[in-house]
This record gives structure tokens, C-alpha cells and sequence, in this order.
């Protein structure tokens, strides 16, 4: 039986206990933030699937003890950040409105504050609202990520500077000079899974539905049959199901919209799997990225990437 590898993930975002900038995204306080992490936690576990959470820097001393207790049990932890969120508003953008300079220096900004309660260097990173530029993979390299989670394949969100029309969909070496191809930097990416049968149009936003159970109406029926389908097709290095959401639905109450959601994408791409004859099998970005870099070179994976998109 061919394996499938599903990647279930959680940016875990700072609270605002009054009002949440911009309409983001987050918790009302940090108790509520710890409880929807471990009810999260528990629904992915029922089906074996391990999740990586990329946590913005002034959570990671927030919920210390969480974080060190999940990843004994097999958490993946990473950086995730939103500039304007950050260093008391100091960097008025996002992430892909960012010069490379500025990269660096929020990047190293945010590394060591992960790093003072963490006791390491993050490996890992994901931008918030996938906003990168073609600066973002040659310098998340040189800092000396390993890979992460950089782009949304057919988002189109210019205000927000995320821009993945023709990004590849599946996992991949970074570009050292065009963020929307496979490259041959050692950093790898690690897209979010869309349905990629047709794209949506709100408001001049472009996007193709994704797994995440936050949406207020989705057949995720039809999103995870197609998503499962057509990484079969592609027939990608590392075939890839990956997932996410945020902190800050109850996934503790059986009851909650998001909970019920997350609990019916989890069924639904475990079933559309299992009537491909695939099996599921929970991983963690550092698994994917162990398993990409022992499919073969970069070189190879670059030709690979190439041919899977044409397939797509």
C-alpha cells in the first residue's frame, strides 16, 4: 500500500484580551489558548497524526511547559510570525512587504525571543498570512531554517503581499532568486494542500479551498476527495496532505463550529486516502523534510517539482 503523509499543523498566535488588531487571528487570553492546543492535540491523535506548531515568538514563554510536554509526546515546533504584530508594532507590514534586510533583523528579533524560553534556535517557519517575497527562502537559508511552510498555492492577496499564483503544490526545494519554483536551496518548503479544481473570488482575493476547519461553510468532503486525489495524480517525491489552523476555537467542545469541522476533515481525508488504497501517515515538517531529503538531490527534486506541476 502506498503511503500518504499528513501534515496537521497549529500557528499558535499571541492573545488580545481586548481587541484583535485588524480582524487577526488569536485567543482572548492565554488559559483558553492552552485548552484549545491540547483539545486540538487530542482530536489529531485519535487518528495518529502528530502536529507541528509554529508558535509567534512571545507565546513560546507563555505556554513553556505545554510546548516541552507536547513535543516529548511528538510535537514539531517552529516560529510563525506577523511583523506588524510584532516588537510593538515597530515593522508596520507583512512579512512579503519586508526589504531583506528587515527580514533578517525581525527574523533574528523573533529567533531569539522563541529561543530565550525554548532554549534553541527555531528550525522551522512559516510567515503569517503566507506573505513572503523572493527575498523570504534565500534568507530563511542563511539564518539557517531548515524548511518550514512559506506559501499558499493560489493565493492571490496582494494587500498582504502573498502572492502563490503557479506556486508548486507539493513539498519542495526553495528557489534561490523566484519564490514560486522549486529551487535548489537546502531549505525546505512545505505547502499548505488546496483543492486546485477551481479558484474563488472575493472581493479581488484569489484563493483555492484548503482543509482548514475554520471556514464558515465548506464541503470538505469534496476538498479533502480532490486534495487526496490529485496529490495522486501529481504523483509528487513526497506526497503530502498538510492542514492548519489557529488557536483560537475550543477544539475542547464537541459542540464548537471549528471542532466539528476539524473532526469531519480529519474523517474525510482519512476516508479519501483509505478508497485510494493509501495509507495515512502522520508527520511532523522535520518528517517531511527528512523523507524529501532522502528522495535524492536537489537537482533531482527540482526536475521532479517541474513534472509534477505540468501534471497538476
Amino acid at each position: 500500500m502506498k503511503e500518504i503523509y499528513i501534515v496537521v499543523t497549529m500557528d499558535v498566535e499571541p492573545a488580545f484580551p481586548i481587541d484583535r488588531p485588524n480582524g487577526s487571528s488569536g485567543p482572548l487570553n492565554y488559559e483558553d489558548s492552552e485548552r484549545f492546543i491540547l483539545g486540538y492535540v487530542a482530536m489529531a491523535a485519535k487518528y495518529g497524526f502528530p502536529v507541528s506548531f509554529m508558535i509567534h515568538p512571545e507565546v513560546a514563554s507563555k505556554h513553556l511547559s505545554l510546548f516541552k510536554k507536547l513535543e516529548i509526546e511528538g510535537a514539531c515546533l517552529g516560529l510563525h510570525l506577523h511583523p506588524w504584530k510584532f516588537a510593538n508594532g515597530r515593522y508596520k507590514a507583512h512579512f512579503g512587504g519586508l526589504t531583506r534586510q528587515q527580514q533578517i533583523s525581525i527574523l533574528n528579533e523573533a529567533s531569539d525571543m522563541w529561543s530565550a524560553a525554548l532554549k534553541r534556535r527555531p528550525l522551522w517557519f512559516r510567515p503569517g498570512t503566507f506573505s513572503a517575497n523572493d527575498e523570504t527562502l534565500p534568507v530563511l537559508e542563511e539564518l539557517g531554517f531548515a524548511g518550514g511552510s512559506i506559501s499558499l498555492p493560489g493565493r492571490v492577496y496582494p494587500d498582504m503581499c502573498a502572492i502563490w499564483a503557479g506556486a508548486p503544490f507539493d513539498p519542495h526545494f526553495g528557489h534561490n532568486t523566484f519564490r514560486q519554483l522549486p529551487g535548489e536551496l537546502s531549505f525546505v518548503n512545505i505547502p499548505l494542500s488546496v483543492d486546485m479544481s477551481g479558484i474563488e473570488n472575493r472581493d479581488g482575493n484569489l484563493f483555492n479551498w484548503d482543509l482548514r476547519p475554520d471556514w464558515q461553510s465548506a464541503d470538505y468532503r469534496t476538498i479533502a476527495d480532490n486534495i487526496v486525489g490529485q496529490v495522486l495524480k501529481r504523483n509528487p517525491a513526497v506526497p503530502v496532505v498538510h492542514m492548519v489552523t489557529h488557536n483560537d476555537n475550543d477544539f475542547m467542545d464537541p459542540n464548537d463550529r471549528v471542532a466539528k469541522n476539524f473532526s469531519t476533515v480529519l474523517n474525510e481525508v482519512t476516508e479519501a486516502c483509505q478508497r485510494r488504497g493509501l495509507k495515512p501517515i502522520g508527520s511532523t515538517f522535520a518528517d517531511v523534510a527528512e523523507r524529501l531529503r532522502e528522495t535524492g538531490s536537489q537537482k533531482q527534486i527540482f526536475r521532479h517539482a517541474h513534472a509534477s506541476m505540468l501534471n497538476g
